[in-house]
């Protein structure tokens, strides 16, 4: 059986807490980023008229209209996890001055990648703070042992 480490399982709890709000705020700026680059760029639904190639290196020609009536095609490159057939309707966006310059819009996969970091930023900050807590009450007893 081995001795208890309060003091080793403390730094083990802060560092669990630093390491959650790092991952916190690094998600934070992340989308903050993600967000500012595409501030004012228009938002539409395109249809995707061919898909080509397989696997990592799929590509797919999306056509959208811009509000002034203009066709724009554009090859994309989707997610691994989004599979594309001829037909579907994908968001667009696409900057005002450079419609030529469209991307499909990965706003659902940004959301799903927020959420799930920042449960588990929260899940490591709770945790950590837990074990700080019950480390440091640990060895406030030990310490009143000791005296007595």
């Amino acid at each position: 059986m081995s001795p208890e480490r309060p003091l080793t399982a403390a730094y083990a709890g802060v560092l669990l807490l630093i390491v959650g709000l790092a991952m916190g705020v690094y998600v934070w700026e992340l989308n903050r980023r993600e967000a500012e680059q595409v501030t004012g760029w228009e938002r539409t639904t395109g249809s995707v008229t061919t898909v080509f190639g397989s696997g990592s290196g799929t590509r797919a020609m999306v056509s959208f209209k811009t509000p002034s009536g203009d066709r724009i095609n554009f090859t994309a490159r989707p997610a691994v996890f989004y599979r594309l057939v001829p037909g579907d309707s994908v968001p667009v966006i696409y900057p005002p001055f450079e419609p030529t310059h469209a991307a499909i819009d990965p706003a659902v996969a940004r959301r799903w990648r927020n959420v799930v970091a920042g449960i588990a930023s929260a899940i490591l900050v709770g945790f950590g703070a837990y074990v700080a807590w019950y480390a440091r009450g640990r060895m406030l007893s030990a310490a009143m042992t000791n005296d007595q």
